[in-house]
C-alpha cells in the first residue's frame, strides 16, 4: 500500500503512479494499447484499437484493400 495515495496500486493522481507501459500503439489515433484493450492487427504489422476502427471503409483500409468503384463495360466511349 502506497504511504500517500493509501492504494495499491497508486492512484493516477498520487506522485508514486508510474503509468503502464504499452506493448504497441494505435497505427490510428497514436495511442498506446494497453492490457484489457480491443484491437486488430493487419498483415503488416500494424496495430488498432478496435473502437479507432469505425466503419467497414475504415477497416478496409486499415487492412490494405483497395476500394474501387464499378463501371459499366457496356457504356464505354470511344
Amino acid at each position: 500500500m502506497c504511504s500517500i495515495c493509501r492504494k495499491n496500486p497508486c492512484d493516477a493522481r498520487c506522485p508514486n503512479y508510474i503509468p503502464p507501459k504499452a506493448k504497441h500503439y494505435c497505427s490510428i489515433c497514436d495511442e498506446g494499447i494497453y492490457e484489457g484493450e480491443e484491437y486488430i492487427e493487419n498483415d503488416i504489422g500494424e496495430y488498432a484499437h478496435w473502437e479507432c476502427v469505425d466503419y467497414g471503409k475504415d477497416l478496409a483500409k486499415f487492412l490494405g484493400y483497395e476500394i474501387k468503384t464499378m463501371e459499366d463495360e457496356n457504356e464505354r466511349i470511344y
